[in-house]
């Protein structure tokens, strides 16, 4: 197996460039949007504008960021599963958007990510000749039969919930397939930590028998908590799912904000900062795929706190609202 040590060393040498705690407060404490961009540009973040009117672009400047964080790390090994496998929801995305696109008759490359495995155009393409052979194995199929599902029901969410399941199961497979054990620990918690967070908005949607078919569809096989199980505990409600929650592997999650009058925004933060705790173990590694996932990651999450940041400053949002919304960062 690689030992990445070459690799490593220089994914700790960028980690430098990082937009953790400290930056995220100097680019709180500028006063206006404009003052906000203007400090994210001396950090080093490429600033896309309008070139006519001048005005930011905020998600082709975030999107940049991934793009080249992916380019940086993904690129140098294309074929190793335990990098590329981070690449698998955006492909996800991009084949929802792609079916959509073509049922509906417009253009899908607004919605798409221009980094994945697949190309955007050949993403396209694959809905148009219905032939997803060159996707991994579990949305190869699932994209067929989503196809198939829209074409005869016209429900969107269908799309959603075949293919997020499926690229679920590639990730997993990737990350035992390449023998990485921190990227199998972060995939199944990734699949738990969305369950739990999918478990909750359905149960708040007290919808009964519909609600118990939409949970069934919804969760994700592949956790550490088998779907059986977590089913049967929302069967009493969301009381039982938090109080189940706390002798798991996840109690810190519930000790934290397990209560039916939490908030969802609480509750998705929560969960975010577990997952960042996780994450964080690649700090500890010397060397190896754990520091090249750790920083993928670290990049996400500035991406995510940048996203909240920026469209804070757009709408208006005080300097404290804008702070408690954001999440852990890696540095």
């Amino acid at each position: 197996m690689k030992d990445y040590l070459f690799d490593s060393a220089r994914i700790r040498a960028m980690e430098t460039g990082l937009i953790g705690r400290e930056r995220l407060e100097v680019l709180l404490a500028a006063n206006t949007l404009s003052d906000t961009v203007q400090r994210l540009s001396e950090m080093g973040v490429t600033v896309v504008n309008d070139p006519e009117s001048g005005r930011l672009l905020r998600e082709e400047t975030l999107l940049g960021i991934l793009r080249t964080a992916y380019a940086q790390v993904v690129s140098a090994s294309p074929d190793d599963k335990a990098l590329c496998l981070w690449l698998y929801p955006y492909d996800c995305n991009n084949i929802k958007a792609a079916i959509k696109g073509f049922f509906r008759e417009i253009d899908p490359r607004p919605m798409m990510f221009d980094f994945g495995t697949v190309d955007v155009e050949r993403a396209v393409e694959m809905v148009q000749s219905n032939d997803f052979s060159e996707l991994p194995q579990a949305m190869r199929q699932a994209a067929s039969e989503a196809v198939a599902s829209f074409a005869k029901s016209r429900d969107p969410q269908r799309i959603d919930l075949i293919l997020d399941a499926a690229c679920y199961t590639d990730m997993l497979s990737a990350a035992e397939a390449s023998g990485v054990r921190f990227a199998v620990r972060l995939v199944r918690a990734r699949i738990d930590l969305t369950n739990v967070l999918t478990a909750v908005r359905v149960l708040r949607m007290k919808s009964g028998e519909l609600g118990k078919l939409l949970l069934r569809d919804a969760l994700i096989a592949g956790g550490e908590i088998p779907v059986q199980e977590l089913s049967s505990w929302c069967e009493d409600g969301e009381a039982t799912l938090w109080e189940r929650l706390r002798y798991s592997v996840y109690g810190k999650l519930s000790e934290t904000v397990g209560s039916t009058e939490a908030a969802l925004r609480e509750i998705e933060r929560c969960i975010d900062r577990v997952h960042m705790e996780l994450i964080r173990e690649a700090k500890f590694a010397a060397y190896g795929a754990e520091v090249l996932i750790g920083y993928l990651l670290a990049r996400e999450y500035e991406v995510k706190n940048l996203r909240i940041l920026l469209a804070g400053r757009e709408l208006g949002l005080s300097t404290e609202t804008i702070r408690e919304r954001m999440r852990d960062t890696y540095v």
